[in-house]
């Protein structure tokens, strides 16, 4: 997991281990969500947002379901009732409030809303939004030159830039339209727009 978001491995090797070892229902599940979060966060660096988000909602979702109103230290779907809090060897030795547990809020902001610095202190930036299923989706990301705000749906982006140069990137279905700034096209219906700093762009696009 780690040498393919540390891209230790060539393109085929993580290929060879998304469909080996991730996607293989004979290999042992992972039972903690301290440990899931590098499963997932693997599979979201090879572009499997879709397939992340369902786990997210069984996995996570599945504690809430059961009552749970903080994630807890090791949940595993097959067991039931009391099953559930024991660890360790003890009937009730599992951490029922466990720090580690709320990686999703993590990958959401990494891998869904897709901002990240391509230099120190985001001085420039990329987005690249990925829905991976969801409708839409809005968020913040606080950096030391101001908030990069972000909305994105099937329909829309809507950005707005902090200090610092950015690079929107996407893909659509139709030529998008943005009034704020020039749209680029890449090929293979990918789009980019520099996004300068306290500017808002508004995007109409069809989203793939």
């Amino acid at each position: 997991m780690f040498s393919i978001f540390f891209d230790y491995f060539t393109p085929e090797q993580k290929q060879a281990v998304k469909t080996s070892v991730l996607l293989n229902d004979n290999v042992q599940k992972i039972t903690t969500p301290y440990m899931r979060f590098y499963e997932l966060e693997a599979l979201c660096a090879m572009g499997e947002q879709d397939y992340v988000l369902k786990e997210m909602r069984d996995y996570w979702g599945g504690m809430l379901n059961l009552g749970a109103t903080t994630f807890w230290e090791e949940y595993n779907p097959s067991k039931k009732g009391a099953e559930h809090y024991a660890m360790y060897g003890r009937e009730f030795g599992k951490s029922l409030c466990h720090a580690w547990g709320a990686s999703p809020i993590y990958l959401l902001g990494k891998y869904y809303l897709g901002v990240k610095p391509t230099s120190a202190g985001y001085a420039t930036y990329e987005i690249q939004p990925v829905l991976g299923g969801l409708q839409w989706m809005q968020g913040t990301v606080p950096t030391p030159g101001g908030n990069i705000e972000l909305y994105a749906s099937t329909r829309e982006i809507k950005v707005k830039g902090a200090a610092g140069t950015g690079l929107l990137k996407f893909r659509s279905k139709t030529t998008p339209v943005c009034k704020e700034g020039k749209l680029e096209s890449k090929g293979a219906d990918e789009y980019t727009i520099t996004i300068e700093k306290g500017k808002t762009y508004n995007i109409s696009y069809v989203g793939l």
